[in-house]
């Protein structure tokens, strides 16, 4: 096993997760303008905007929780692994 997986999978688990942020931002800024643009009334340009980056948002936030999980157990594991096999 490679020891030194765990400070990258770390890192990318969080630069996936800024990545969800900005995602998300992007959503709520875009759906405001849409919305702004017809006040009042029901804009199916809203919907279509929330799951264009809605659901890459989400899947980047799962994804980037499983790698700090990952890196983090991986870090736990090399820093008290004792060498006790059995």
């Amino acid at each position: 096993m490679n020891k030194g997986l765990g400070k990258p999978c770390c890192i990318a688990g969080g630069l996936l997760l800024a990545l969800s942020v900005l995602l998300y931002a992007a959503m709520e800024a875009a759906t405001r303008w849409e919305q702004a643009k017809t006040p009042g009334e029901k804009n199916l340009g809203v919907g279509v905007l929330a799951m264009l980056f809605g659901i890459p948002a989400l899947a980047c936030a799962a994804i980037g929780v499983v790698c700090l999980i990952v890196g983090a157990s991986l870090l736990l594991r090399r820093r008290f692994d004792l060498g006790v096999r059995g």
